[in-house]
């Protein structure tokens, strides 16, 4: 009878672990989309108005001819802005440190080169720096490229499972006025094109409605480390090794 009710509960358990155990972590390497492993993509910033503010809000995504699921940066907030020499002014180029807190990064298993058989990939943003260089003539920004990066843990595999990734991106539009120095808008649209992903909201939600500016997200290099055993297999592994006789 013992046998039988333990047969039973370990069958249970492994119906309902079968629901959550992982295909495999994604594989180790380091790719890059110049050399077409996964595409490029686009992101949008939803602010109050300033572009340098703490409480900015990124939303990027993998795009080619429409949006796919190579990646995504799912809402990072805007901490700091910190100089990096002389303040922004009227005439010149001007560079800021830009920290983020919080926020997600996900892959897509199928069809990329990282495919270790999950569907999806969800890390956990332990780390983003943006060091942005925003052009100013005559009191207005004619543009911005900054160079992004990214380290996040990817959930359910050990904590060695993680992901770096840097990449660049180009200002191309925001709506205006924006602070602290306006946008020249024969220069820079205030119309943002559907190839953009939509303003995060609260709850990472997706509206519409900004103000805020849009980015390409180019020259990404992703290098994945450490991933060996997901959790949930280790897990299942100590629940029958608790049953031995």
């Amino acid at each position: 009878m013992r046998n039988a009710i333990l047969i039973s509960f370990l069958t249970g358990v492994l119906l309902v672990g079968a629901a959550v155990v992982q295909a495999g972590p994604p594989l180790n390497g380091t790719y890059k989309s110049t050399l077409g492993d996964f595409d490029e993509g686009t992101a949008t910033t939803k602010s109050g108005g300033n572009f340098l503010a703490a409480g900015n809000t990124l939303y990027g995504r993998s795009y080619n001819g429409g949006f796919t699921n190579d990646w995504t940066i799912e809402c990072p907030v805007v901490v700091s802005a910190i100089p990096l020499g002389a303040p922004i002014g009227n005439n010149g180029n001007y560079q800021y440190m830009i920290t983020y807190s919080g926020g997600y990064v996900t892959l897509g298993g199928p069809g990329n080169p990282w495919n270790g058989g999950d569907a999806v990939y969800t890390g956990v943003i332990d780390s983003y720096i943006e060091i942005r260089t925003i052009q100013v003539v005559t009191g207005t920004v004619r543009g911005w490229t900054s160079d992004h990066a990214v380290q996040a843990h990817i959930q359910g595999y050990s904590e060695s499972c993680t992901e770096w990734a840097i990449g660049n991106g180009v200002l191309r539009g925001g709506t205006s006025p924006q602070a602290p120095k306006p946008f020249l808008t024969s220069v820079l649209p205030t119309v943002k094109p559907a190839n953009y992903p939509d303003y995060p909201g609260a709850g990472c939600v997706l509206g519409p409605n900004g103000p805020g500016t849009w980015e390409d997200i180019r020259d990404l290099t992703l290098t994945i480390a450490g991933c060996t055993v997901s959790t949930e297999q280790s897990s299942w592994g100590k629940v029958k090794a608790m049953y031995r006789d």
